[in-house]
Order: C-alpha cells, then sequence, then structure tokens
C-alpha cells in the first residue's frame, strides 16, 4: 500500500487543472519550482494575504502583493490585490505580469474546482450586497434629511418621535 507524500506534486482535476504539494492546491501552471521554494512567511500556508487575495476557485494562482513585491522583488509578478486582481499599480508596472507570464492565456474558469469554490460567483455576490448596502445607506441619508426638515427625530432603531412644532409652550 503506498502512503501520501506531501511534498509529491499530483496532478488533479479532469483536465489537469491543478495539483497538489504540501497540502496545497496550486494552479496548473504555476511554477513547481515555487511551490517547493516559498521564502519564509509567504505562499499559501504562512500568510493569509497570499492564501486570500492569491486563490482562485480554491487553488493558489499566486503570491499577494506585499509578498510578491517586498519578498520576491517582482520576481514573481506583481502579485494579487484581490481574489483574481493583480496589483497594476504605476510603482510594480516594471514587474512581469503573471497574466503575462504562467497565467498567460489560462481561462480562470477551468482554474480549480467550482463546485468546490466558485470565486466568480463569490465576487458578485458580493458586489450585488456592496451595491444593495449602498442603497440602504443613501436611503437612510433621505430619510434623515427628511425627518430633519419636518422636526422628526429617528433613533437608532428607525423609530420617529418628537415635533417641531411648540405650540407656543416654552419649556426651560
Amino acid at each position: 500500500m503506498a502512503q501520501f507524500n506531501p511534498k509529491e506534486v499530483i496532478f488533479c482535476g479532469h483536465r489537469r487543472h491543478y495539483y497538489m504539494y504540501n497540502e496545497e492546491l496550486y494552479t496548473a501552471t504555476f511554477p513547481i519550482e515555487w511551490a517547493e521554494n516559498h521564502l519564509p512567511g509567504t505562499g499559501p500556508k504562512e500568510c493569509s494575504n497570499c492564501a486570500c487575495y492569491g486563490s482562485w476557485n480554491g487553488v493558489f494562482i499566486g503570491y499577494c502583493a506585499n509578498c510578491a513585491d517586498y519578498e520576491y522583488n517582482g520576481e514573481c509578478g506583481r502579485g494579487f490585490i484581490d481574489c483574481g486582481k493583480e496589483n497594476n499599480a504605476e510603482e510594480v508596472q516594471h514587474f512581469s505580469s503573471a497574466f503575462d507570464t504562467y497565467l498567460k492565456n489560462v481561462n480562470m474558469d477551468e482554474i480549480g474546482d467550482k463546485d468546490f469554490v466558485d470565486t466568480a460567483r463569490m465576487m458578485m455576490i458580493e458586489e450585488v450586497n456592496e451595491f444593495v448596502d449602498s442603497l440602504e445607506d443613501e436611503s437612510d441619508e433621505e430619510d434623515e434629511e427628511e425627518a430633519e426638515e419636518v422636526g422628526w427625530c429617528v433613533d437608532r432603531y428607525g423609530y420617529e418621535y418628537g415635533s417641531s412644532y411648540d405650540g407656543g409652550y416654552d419649556s426651560f
């Protein structure tokens, strides 16, 4: 019976879209030498930003912007600032883009396992939620302005009370 060796590269997926190394999943085009030799504190195991921002559909696609710039000095790309979104700040434009090197011509929908994690869907849901929140914030501001105009106060629970009409009575 064969034993599992975490330091062995094992290709997975219907069309070998990713591989596993040291109990982490990497896109099939991510250089194996990099996966085998992360600098201390970098990569999906040791850097939470790399694990979060550098992953797509549950698979590591590249280093976070901090690690790419400050630890690898751009030798491994510009880094990612959000899931699938590469850092395109002016100060890193001289670094090679992952999408011009190891991710060139890679269809992001074919990376990883969408049944496991569907990053594009999660990002779309997040954008919709942010949009709805922004509409609610605008609505709350309009309600507060309208309440102030008529002299009503809105407490933190949304209850209105009071009046700006003093009825000729002054209380001190």
